[in-house]
């Protein structure tokens, strides 16, 4: 094989289909990813037998057909140094030179012929939408996955699909994520999608794309596919908890506040949080939201925002860790939060399609 690429294109290949190689495998052959070259171009192909991505370039001259595998490690790290706009890149018996800029270096790889193949998706329900929304909805959902591995059943998203809508929803017990697009599909289906599955997802897409995202569904996989990258994920066989019966259906009170002035604010109360329990307390009064926190070994911290109340006001608990993770996400300038008790959930509306419910800390 030999070829004549372009760096940057390149380089942002390698990265997309080096984000599924396995970090510890005892398949060690899965360190790699395949290059395979034809008269259309190349084709990037990495798997690590669950998840598989494949990218395909046609920015590319190519001298010789042929295909080689490259180890994904060394060869972003390379690509990465290099600064000259092209790369050539020639194999032969599972060695590839690169020479790019006046270097020349010599990957070992091990033999094509043996790496996994690709498995096509034999039927599924098919669903599109807007890179950018999607990349939306996977940022407003992700980060309230429970993280632990032995919390299977929450260890993913759920991509809901009917009703002209499309959901992502995540949660780890303790809150829920809820982001939603209306589409004209009238296909229904609900999967759960693993977290690094949709991580990976997310460094292919770019924030407010109009570029079309193709999702096919099946018994136990799902493909992404958006111009000349795809990706295709096994989905977890879980039964996902009934997260509309979560979602409040009222309040005693209403709380709208801007957000860079709440996440600030709750950002210095934190800090002095007690260490074996991170809490702070919200207190609404008369169109004032008050902040505190404290620990017997840092000190307490008291801050008051202004804001605009309706309702009985209160006392409630929160993890501030909590809030402040959905705050990084929200793109509104005003929030609202609907609140009663510390026994009932509160719910946070950061978007026209994105609300977050979070259980309170009772008894505190």
């Amino acid at each position: 094989m030999k070829i004549l690429c372009d760096r940057v294109a390149l380089q942002e290949a390698v990265n997309v289909v080096s984000s599924v190689v396995p970090a510890k495998t005892t398949k060690t052959i899965l360190y790699n990813f395949r290059v395979q070259a034809d008269a259309d171009g190349i084709t990037l192909f990495a798997t690590d037998l669950e998840m598989a991505a494949k990218v395909t370039l046609d920015s590319v001259k190519v001298g010789k057909k042929g295909s080689v595998l490259l180890p994904a490690r060394e060869s972003a790290a390379l690509l990465r140094e290099l600064s000259d706009p092209t790369v050539t890149l020639e194999s032969n018996d599972n060695r590839c030179k690169i020479e790019s800029g006046g270097g020349s270096f010599v990957l070992l790889g091990e033999d094509p012929e043996q790496f996994p193949e690709e498995v096509a998706l034999k039927s599924g329900k098919r669903i599109e939408l807007a890179c950018g929304q999607m990349l939306r909805m996977i940022q407003e959902t992700v980060f309230a996955a429970a993280k632990e591995e032995t919390r299977y059943a929450i260890n993913g998203v759920l991509l809901d699909a009917g009703s002209g809508c499309v959901r992502m929803v995540a949660t780890d017990g303790r809150r829920l994520a809820i982001s939603y697009e209306h589409t004209d599909t009238k296909v229904e289906f609900k999967v759960v999608v693993p977290l690094r599955a949709l991580n990976t997802l997310s460094r292919a897409l770019v924030e407010g794309s109009k570029e079309t995202l193709h999702i096919e569904v099946g018994d136990k996989q799902i493909v992404f596919t958006t111009g000349k990258t795809q990706l295709v994920s096994q989905l977890l066989e879980t039964r996902f908890p009934d997260y509309e019966g979560v979602l409040p259906k009222s309040a005693d009170t209403t709380v709208e506040v801007q957000r860079s002035v709440l996440e600030s604010a709750l950002r210095r109360a934190a800090i002095l949080c007690s260490a074996d329990l991170r809490m702070v307390k919200f207190e609404v009064g008369d169109q004032a939201l008050r902040m505190t926190a404290e620990s017997s070994a840092r000190g307490r911290a008291d801050v008051a925002v202004d804001c605009v109340v309706k309702g009985s006001g209160g006392s409630i608990n929160f993890n501030p860790d909590f809030i402040i993770d959905a705050l990084r996400v929200c793109k509104l300038d005003q929030v609202r939060l609907d609140m009663s008790d510390d026994s009932m959930p509160a719910k946070f509306t950061l978007g026209e399609s994105f609300t977050y419910v979070v259980m309170p800390i009772s008894g505190a």
